[in-house]
């Protein structure tokens, strides 16, 4: 049987993994938007740096949805509200807690656009598309890294924990 400290070990992980694959998908697709010489050189095709995108982006989707239900039902289950993803705002960690909680509905508002793209560019142009897409990834970025350097004991010797 697994223990409960493993489970939130595995829980805090899986959102470190998410961060680091969300900033390094996010830098990679920007260099291969700048220099497109080294995306041929790399993946061949911007075809094949889209499909990596996209296996890159369901991993991290994953992986916040493992960080979150590994601790949420786990290690906070006795501090969330009714919403199991929403704690009380009476102090700072409840508002570092969800902010996890809008960070996931970004992140699954940036999935489902991304899947639902050719419906966008109908509806809207392309570029609009990506302009909406660029700043809602780099927004997203912000809340996760606020999100992990709070709350998250790995980054507590930044010294902005807000962890009693």
């Amino acid at each position: 049987m697994v223990s409960r400290y493993m489970l939130y070990l595995v829980g805090r992980w899986t959102g470190i993994i998410a961060l680091s694959l969300l900033i390094l998908d996010f830098l990679m697709m920007e260099v291969f938007k700048v220099r497109n010489s080294t995306m041929k050189n790399w993946v061949a095709t911007r075809i094949y740096a889209n499909r990596f995108h996209g296996i890159v982006s369901v991993t991290i989707l994953l992986s916040a949805i493992l960080h979150s239900l590994l601790l949420v039902f786990g290690h906070w289950h006795s501090l969330v509200s009714a919403f199991p993803f929403w704690m009380p705002l009476t102090e700072n960690f409840g508002y570092m807690f969800n902010l996890g909680t809008l960070a996931a509905t970004l992140m699954l508002f940036l999935a489902l656009h991304g899947y639902f793209r050719n419906w966008f560019w109908n509806k809207w142009s392309h570029s609009a598309w990506k302009r909406t897409h660029f700043w809602c990834a780099l927004v997203l970025i912000i809340i996760v890294l606020i999100h992990a350097v709070t709350i998250g004991k790995e980054f507590e010797f930044l010294g902005l924990s807000i962890r009693g």
